[in-house]
């Protein structure tokens, strides 16, 4: 960007950002690959003076510029110039307030920033530590390719966007984390969304796994990420937990009692998704985007604790030849008395009863087959998630033996008399 020389001088301070893990390097924002190390800040604040597009030495900055100060008297980080056609800060006059925006148009193409080009360029300024000249000079180099997309100030091959980084006293790992930048952005940059994988019922006093992410745009999960948790209803409590390297969270629930548990989980410091920019007074200056800025993202899921059902299995035989008895009639009652179903064996000789509230019930045969008696009632217990097996068994009923004739003996020959 072209510049004049301001009298703000960078001030070193310590920021505190979000972290996340990709195996052994640390990232988001500013904070890859590079440790903090020694700052050589040329008049403008981290980065490198190199000439303007029209060659004068010196007349342009790749970096921010230091803690704006008089520059910028409403920021709180360092701040980046967006318009790379356009002069430079010290032409602006007197800046504005820093304002959000949801949204971006380019001055220098004249078209509006794509929304995943909007976001990346505001999880790139979401890291406010104090940058080093290479970390600040690369994102320079990615906010103006992310805000300008299709100029010759866009990487990877703006023309201008190579020679501001081909210059002899810019270091090549500024494009190298340039590149590492834009690569992090594109897996991680919101907006986001909060993920709850559970289980849809719950029996109260059991605990129930959870598993919580949190996934970008594209979505990547979020790694070494913490996630407020509230829990109410049927279950209390309150904690948090944190994403593992691999962008997963892990915890249980116990319901206290029957009824529903409103799980929700929230993200409150997540990268920004939106854009915090000041304006200049003169609107044909560059307008300059400010590091900092979060978002959150919550999640809320409704678990259902309700008292585990048995079920109960009636076996009917005959105790005669043992062979399964088809369309005898049964009934369960419960302990009050209540018939709770009713139903016939079928083929097999089996009739099921499913969904029965653990308790103690009576088995009744309601009728038996032709030539069986009734069998007596049974009292059996249904227990959690079991199935209890009742067998019954009919025995015929005996038959009375057939009357035999008896002789009858007269004496002698005398017929009975008939008549009068």
């Amino acid at each position: 960007m072209s510049v004049a020389s301001p009298t703000a001088r960078p001030q070193a301070h310590r920021r505190t950002r979000l972290a996340v893990v990709l195996g052994t390097t640390v990232a988001l924002g500013t904070g890859i690959l590079l440790a903090p190390n020694a700052f050589a800040y040329d008049k403008y604040g981290p980065g490198y003076s190199i000439p303007d597009s029209a060659g004068h030495a010196g007349a342009s900055h790749l970096g921010a510029f230091g803690k704006p100060g008089s520059l910028f008297p409403h920021a709180i980080a360092h701040a980046y110039c967006a318009d790379p056609t356009l002069p430079g800060p010290a032409a602006g006059g007197k800046y504005s307030p820093i304002t959000p925006f949801k949204s971006w148009t380019s001055k220098a193409t004249g078209k509006k920033v794509s929304s995943s080009d909007f976001n990346r360029a505001a999880f790139v300024l979401s890291d406010t530590r104090q940058p080093t000249d290479a970390q600040a000079a690369a994102v320079d180099a990615v906010i103006y390719t992310y805000l300008n997309r299709g100029s010759d100030y866009a990487l990877p091959n703006g023309k201008r966007a190579l020679e501001r980084l081909s210059y002899k006293n810019v270091p090549a790992s500024v494009k190298t984390l340039a590149n590492t930048y834009m690569q992090e952005a594109e897996r991680f940059a919101g907006p986001y969304r909060v993920n709850i994988h559970a289980g849809s019922k719950v029996s109260p006093g059991a605990k129930v796994p959870v598993t919580l992410d949190i996934t970008s745009a594209t979505g990547h999960k979020l790694p070494n990420t913490k996630l407020d948790l509230k829990v109410s209803g049927a279950a209390s409590g309150t904690g948090s937990v944190t994403t593992n390297i691999a962008g997963t969270a892990r915890t249980t629930i116990t319901a206290s009692k029957s009824g529903t548990i409103n799980l929700q989980a929230t993200a409150a410091r997540l990268p920004s998704t939106t854009l915090h920019a000041q304006t200049p007074g003169n609107g044909k200056a560059q307008r300059v985007v400010v590091a900092g800025g979060h978002s959150t993202a919550t999640a809320t899921a409704h678990l259902k604790a309700t008292t585990a059902h048995g079920g109960l299995k009636v076996v009917k035989t005959a105790a005669d030849n043992h062979k399964v008895m088809v369309g005898v009639e049964f009934e369960v009652k419960d302990r009050h008395g209540k018939t709770v179903a009713r139903g016939k064996t079928d083929a097999h000789g089996v009739w099921q009863v499913k969904d029965l509230a653990p308790g103690s019930y009576t088995v009744h045969e309601v009728r038996a087959a032709e030539g069986y008696r009734l069998a007596p009632d049974q009292r059996v217990s249904v227990g959690d998630l079991v199935t209890a097996k009742v067998s019954v068994t009919d025995t015929k009923v005996p038959q009375k033996p057939a009357p035999r004739p008896r002789p009858v003996h007269l004496p002698g020959n005398v017929l009975p008399k008939t008549g009068a």
